[in-house]
């Protein structure tokens, strides 16, 4: 966050600078995110009043409606969907109102605030595409396509010279703006290394499957084996096993992206502790977030897109950092618990497609639409 002047009536101003943190400015970017009530919706926030929000808030602030109980809390089907219909057209009004009314402030005059709620919008629909998929895995009538061929691990790596990586050197006035786990500029050190070319494919986790990956504990952390026994876990999410190989739950839309043979498209619905059993079953190792960028960057990388990729490491703040625009995004996920993913998958809109992004899941997580690519030191 060190990057950003952001004060009445200006627009964002990227500092260049060399890793220096400018305390300043992260003080004018939280005094001006506090200048928005701290509980309220964008509506209360902006106009001043909702008359029509009376009753909900308990629905949907997560300081009023912990994850775990929502569901009882919500009104029936039909109700919701009249409500959020009438609401479309009054969320345009607001925000022509709040750009007139805020114009001096940093956060509305810039667009910043619009475009993290625009993103965070794209990364609910994602979280929408998950329930939906989950719900078919579990429908014995789901449409499912045959994979019959297992695969070796790859053996197609392109050679990383290893070097500085840039990160954190963003510009908020971009779009989309980067959220404030991304920023803070400083350089990351990677090592050489080879990096797969590809991401891992169906045909290589079924070749991980019948070679007993998911019966041999030495190729998996004690977390991991533990959460396998405990869960009966013995094929990624949506997979039903048969003598003659697997049969996988694909989209109705169809069956892989870009027309891929379901052989050769990339794994799906796997948790970290799946990634990471597969990388030791095949002689690698999952790459950190670093070398995975430093790979893109070189255009290294193919079949980016397919599956959100697993990262070695957990999220962490870079140098400098100062949460905005409010503080929950990022800090209590900051627990080592919580693994990056990088790259997107099928279901990821384009203001959250980008190199930077960076995605977390604790590392139990098979619903979200995740694989992996291997590396060799």
């Amino acid at each position: 966050c060190q990057h950003y002047s952001i004060g009445p009536g200006s627009r964002y101003s990227n500092r260049h600078h060399t890793g220096e943190v400018h305390q300043s400015t992260n003080a004018r970017i939280t005094a001006e995110a506090q200048e928005l009530p701290a509980l309220a919706t964008a509506d209360e926030r902006l106009l001043g009043h909702a008359p029509d929000l009376n009753g909900w808030h308990a629905v949907y602030f997560p300081e009023l409606a912990p994850k775990a109980k929502r569901a009882n809390t919500l009104p029936p089907r039909a109700e919701m969907l009249v409500w959020f219909d009438a609401q479309e057209q009054r969320n345009r009004d607001a925000w022509a109102v709040a750009r007139s009314r805020w114009s001096r402030h940093g956060l509305i005059s810039s667009g910043y605030l619009e475009s993290f709620l625009e993103q965070h919008q794209c990364q609910h629909l994602e979280t929408i595409a998950q329930v939906q998929h989950a719900r078919a895995c579990a429908q014995a009538s789901a449409l499912t396509q045959p994979l019959r061929e297992a695969a070796a691990p790859a053996e197609d790596w392109v050679a990383l010279d290893g070097g500085p990586v840039e990160l954190g050197a963003l510009n908020a006035c971009q779009s989309p703006a980067p959220y404030d786990n991304e920023l803070g500029a400083h350089t990351q050190p990677v090592a050489p290394c080879r990096i797969a070319r590809l991401p891992v494919s169906n045909a290589q986790w079924l070749g991980f499957i019948q070679d007993g990956g998911y019966q041999r504990p030495e190729l998996w952390s004690d977390a991991g084996w533990a959460w396998r026994q405990a869960q009966g876990i013995d094929a990624p999410m949506g997979w039903r096993l048969s003598t003659a190989g697997a049969r996988i739950v694909v989209e109705p839309t169809g069956p892989t992206p870009d027309g891929l043979r379901i052989a050769d498209a990339a794994v799906s619905g796997i948790s970290w502790h799946e990634a990471q059993a597969h990388a030791r079953w095949a002689g690698c190792a999952l790459p950190d977030e670093f070398q995975w960028l430093a790979a893109r960057r070189a255009g290294a990388l193919e079949g980016v897109g397919q599956a959100w990729e697993w990262c070695a490491n957990a999220l962490h703040t870079f140098p400098g950092f100062r949460a905005f625009p409010y503080d929950r995004y990022t800090l209590p996920w900051c627990d080592g618990q919580h693994r990056v993913l990088k790259g997107g998958s099928a279901h990821t809109r384009a203001p959250v497609h980008r190199e930077t992004f960076r995605n977390f899941y604790t590392p139990d997580a098979r619903h979200v639409f995740a694989g992996l690519r291997l590396l060799r030191p």
